[in-house]
């Protein structure tokens, strides 16, 4: 394409030149025949340059048609393209969309699966300590099987779970009678009678004729005859019920556990051993405190309120003046406070009504120390025993949290046995205490009871003795 407009544009140049020469030349004779011959050559430079631009001209058409195709094509695949793009652009969202989809349904397959073990291992847990599970104890391992495999637990698992667990219910309701084997109270495996009732009680029979309570050991496959000296009632009554005597028989709703604490005879010396060393110090605020209650209630039990008969004789020998047998009648009432006082105040005869008042109240103080004497002691004790027990408890404690520090709560048994015995100590401190205020209680009410009738007395006596001096 370029060369053939080069060609053109070489032709005219020649064309422009030639007619410019020949205006100059045909001036001239000499040069006429180099003009005819350069219109000759202008003649044939025409025609090629004709044919040049009819060449041209059907080129640019054919260029032309081909852009026109070239053009048709592009939007032609332009469309195509738009159409694959928005078909790709649908492919990826619908492939967001799948993808959510996936993970929304393995979440629930987690949350499934997750569910489904979680029941297994709560399953296992119901299995425990369970005499049903004693009875049954392929049931255990097909728990174990569900929740240690690493299989996605199927509609098999499922259907596995609820029949555990309607089994479970079902067998909760029965009594069962059985011979079997167990563990028996001298440690070793015999086989007997055993009644189960429900989940929660279960008892044995051997051939002589010995009874008492099953308990199932931890992993609930064997059940072991629990040690110790039970209510003698209780044996009998199992006793009557094996024998069809009796339908009536004790049950324990804690499967067991309350029957093996009838078995265990506790003294209150291992308690206090248990408990450590505080426990002695309450023993100790406890025995003081009976001492001086008991002393209290001798003290306080000899004094006796006056009675009207010996104040209206009081009252006699004073009106008519005899005020020193007056004095000698109130000595010799020792034990009873109220004579006490009034001879203090018979020294005061003949004074002013308000010496005579002072001299009184000062006679009842001097009285009320006598008889409150050791009571502020005991309120004390009363307070100090449960904050050491308290002390006790939160030391325990301490010590219970340092064990969990150091080896874990991998065992509840032990751990739930550290705590009992750090309560021990608030439990004893509680069990001191208690009785020293109500004894407190007591002892002060009686106190009060007299100083009222002192303060009551003296104050009848004091209006006499004014009337007399008025007199």
């Amino acid at each position: 394409m370029s060369n053939n407009w080069k060609k053109i544009i070489v032709v005219l140049s020649v064309m422009v030149l030639f007619f410019a020469g020949g205006r100059v030349f045909a001036q001239s004779e000499g040069w006429k025949k180099i003009a005819d011959k350069t219109n000759q050559d202008q003649e044939l430079s025409l025609e090629e340059s004709a044919d040049i631009e009819r060449l041209v001209k059907m080129d640019r058409t054919a260029l032309e048609k081909e852009l026109a195709d070239l053009k048709a094509q592009d939007k032609k695949e332009g469309a195509t393209l738009t159409r694959l793009e928005n078909q790709y652009q649908a492919l990826r969202k619908e492939e967001e969309q799948h993808k959510k989809d996936l993970e929304d349904e393995q979440d629930e397959i987690q949350a499934i699966e997750d569910a489904v073990r979680a029941t297994g291992k709560d399953a296992i847990s119901v299995s425990r300590d369970n005499p049903i599970t004693a009875e049954f104890p392929e049931r255990k391992e097909i728990l174990e099987g569900i929740v240690n495999s690493k299989r996605f637990p199927g509609m098999n698992w499922i259907k596995t779970l609820v029949e555990f667990y309607f089994s479970e219910m079902q067998e909760t309701g029965r009594i069962v009678r059985r011979t079997g084997e167990f563990v028996g109270p001298d440690g070793r495996a015999t086989t007997g009678e055993i009644i189960r009732i429900g989940r929660f009680t279960t008892y044995f029979k051997l051939n002589d004729g010995t009874v008492g309570f099953l308990k199932p050991e931890a992993d609930g496959r064997r059940l072991v005859a629990v040690t110790g000296e039970a209510p003698a009632y209780m044996i009998s009554d199992i006793a009557d019920y094996f024998d069809g005597k009796s339908n009536i028989a004790p049950i324990d709703l804690s499967n067991g556990g309350y029957f093996v604490q009838l078995t265990k005879k506790v003294t209150w010396r291992d308690k206090l051993e248990q408990g450590g060393s505080l426990m002695y110090a309450i023993a100790a605020v406890g025995l003081f405190a009976i001492l001086l209650g008991l002393e209290r209630i001798i003290v306080l039990g000899t004094k006796a309120r006056a009675s009207e008969k010996v104040m209206a004789h009081i009252k006699d020998m004073a009106t008519q003046g005899n005020y020193a047998e007056a004095k000698e009648y109130c000595s010799s009432k020792s034990r009873i406070p109220t004579c006490q006082m009034l001879d203090s105040a018979l020294d005061h005869v003949g004074y002013s009504q308000d010496v005579l008042e002072n001299a009184l109240q000062e006679a009842i103080l001097k009285q009320v120390p006598k008889l409150e004497r050791f009571l502020p002691t005991l309120a004390l004790f009363a307070v100090i025993s449960p904050l050491l027990g308290l002390l006790g408890t939160v030391t325990g404690m301490i010590q219970t949290f340092n064990i969990i520090t150091e080896v874990g709560t991998s065992d509840p048994g032990m751990l739930a046995g550290g705590i009992s015995v750090a309560l021990l100590t608030t439990q004893f401190g509680l069990a001191v205490a208690i009785p020293i205020m109500l004894v407190h209680h007591f002892l002060k009410s009686q106190v009060d009871k007299i100083v009222v009738d002192m303060q009551e007395k003296g104050m009848a006596f004091a209006i006499t003795l004014i009337k007399k001096g008025s007199n």
